[in-house]
């Protein structure tokens, strides 16, 4: 199994090639604006130029969103990637001479532009993915208003969601929050951080666009949109599946089928019980059925695969196979090309490979990942939740006890190696304050106490406004279950012990 350094090669290539290319991005000196069409620069400068930046303040890129834009834009429109292939010759051909991933990479489900961002959960995702899709949108419009047929760029694009969670989260983002079955298109990112992701002279034209060609799974292939199309749906759609069904069922083959299934595959269009013979309802799934086969009619598509770790290869009985969403995007690109362009998103993009208690499991990474925000990154700059135990030596050396001390009836009582203990994590909890202050205000740390049982938390939650913490800053969570972190790392639930969890947001 390669090195984890060896799998990334890409990603660390092309960043580097990225890098370069982006010296003194922000004083609009950088050799990548000599190499990216009009709409490309504007929009760069827009983005990341010192003075926009600055008039921001704090509504801007963050590091790891700013490299996953950077280097999305060096892949696709300064190497002009026609494949995955063809991206490693361009930014990491020295890896494409380790194990088999010359073979891998040029295999056919990859011979078109393809690229996976991997970037830690609650890193802003989602915001690059708009940044992206607004980059190829006016790019798109720049080159039709000049009778240009540029293969980069496309003004269809089709989200995927792992589920319907993610898949309302999205439709927020596009189109607003729903309120009395209307969505505010004001509450919409696209439409709150207008600052952020569009120049000024753009915004109406991207709004209406916007507002007109988004498409949710049930419309795709019959609402009538203007020359483009942002439609969203989750990979059940493509999976052409129920959304009640789950992954392990859909990749059983060889089971036993119920009556129902078999008539579904006999029958593709049959009313339901509750709605006999309803209109509305067949025109449903009847579009259902055709939304692959329009797709694949469209003469260009940008799809982003939200969660993406959720849409690849499966591991079973020793053999590795793709899942249906993945083939029916695979069947939507053949007759495409460089047309078809597939951005992934995820956290985690690799396949777990071994099994069995004296099998040590390894990560195998996806071979298109093009940039590396990984969890360490993000908790040093602050933007996920971390967890810190402090155990400190000098504490625990002191002859102190750290259970509650009870009286001849069982009640219990704070004892003085408990309450040392938490004055501690106080004096650190103020520092911290400090600390998190200068970076911003906005950021604030908390303090965890893991009692014994729960007839001491409460002695605890009241110890800790009497030594001057608010109530409403206080808060008890009572289980009668001992947490699994605390088995794994042996500490035991018998004694007090503190930890600050540092976040972006007020807890």
């Amino acid at each position: 199994m390669p090195e984890v350094d060896e799998q990334l090669a890409l990603s660390a290539g092309l960043t580097a090639k990225t890098n370069q290319l982006c010296l003194d991005l922000e004083y609009g000196v950088a050799d990548i604006y000599e190499l990216v069409t009009p709409a490309t620069a504007e929009l760069l400068k827009w983005w990341f130029g010192e003075d926009m930046v600055a008039a921001r303040s704090t509504l801007n890129f963050h590091a790891g969103q700013r490299q996953a834009i950077l280097n999305a834009i060096v892949a696709h429109e300064v190497l002009k990637s026609n494949s995955l292939l063809d991206l490693y010759q361009q930014a990491a051909p020295d890896a494409l001479l380790t194990g088999g991933r010359l073979n891998e990479v040029a295999q056919a489900k990859h011979a078109h532009p393809k690229y996976c961002l991997k970037m830690a959960t609650g890193t802003g995702k989602t915001w690059v993915l708009q940044a992206l899709l607004i980059w190829q949108l006016l790019n798109k419009t720049a080159a039709q208003a000049q009778g240009i047929d540029d293969p980069r760029f496309t003004r269809q694009f089709l989200i995927v969601a792992p589920g319907l969670i993610v898949y309302d989260r999205l439709l927020d983002a596009f189109c607003g929050k729903q309120i009395d079955g209307v969505r505010n298109f004001a509450t919409s990112d696209v439409a709150q951080f207008a600052e952020l992701f569009i120049p000024e002279a753009y915004r109406e034209r991207v709004f209406g666009f916007v507002r007109g060609n988004v498409c949710g799974k049930s419309e795709i292939g019959l609402k009538a949109t203007g020359n483009g199309m942002i439609a969203i749906a989750n990979w059940h759609l493509l999976a052409d599946v129920d959304e009640t069904e789950n992954e392990e069922e859909i990749a059983a083959p060889g089971a036993i089928l119920e009556p129902q299934q078999i008539i579904n595959a006999v029958l593709p269009l049959t009313p339901g019980r509750a709605t006999g013979n309803s209109l509305d309802m067949l025109d449903r799934r009847y579009a259902r059925g055709n939304v692959l086969e329009f797709l694949v009619g469209l003469p260009d598509l940008m799809v982003f695969n939200d969660e993406a770790h959720h849409i690849h290869e499966l591991k079973k009985e020793g053999e590795t196979s793709e899942v249906e969403w993945q083939k029916s995007l695979n069947r939507i690109a053949v007759s495409k090309g460089r047309r078809f362009v597939q951005m992934d998103f995820s956290a985690t993009p690799y396949n777990d490979v071994g099994s069995g208690k004296n099998k040590r499991k390894s990560k195998l990474y996806f071979p298109h990942i093009i940039t590396d925000f990984d969890l360490k990154s993000a908790m040093r700059a602050g933007l996920v939740k971390s967890l810190v135990l402090d155990r400190r030596k000098e504490i625990g050396a002191l002859p102190l006890e750290f259970k509650a001390e009870r009286d001849e009836d069982g009640n219990p009582s704070l004892s003085e190696g408990q309450r040392v203990m938490l004055r501690a994590g106080l004096q650190k909890l103020k520092k911290l304050e400090v600390d998190f202050a200068r970076i911003d205000p906005v950021r604030h740390p908390k303090m965890l106490v893991v009692c014994e049982d729960t007839t001491v938390s409460p002695l605890v939650a009241q110890f800790l406004c009497d030594e001057g913490l608010p109530e409403d800053e206080v808060m008890s969570i009572d289980s009668g279950k001992r947490p699994n972190w605390a088995r794994k790392t042996g500490l035991q639930c018998a004694s007090v012990y503190s930890a600050w969890i540092s976040t972006l947001r007020r807890v």
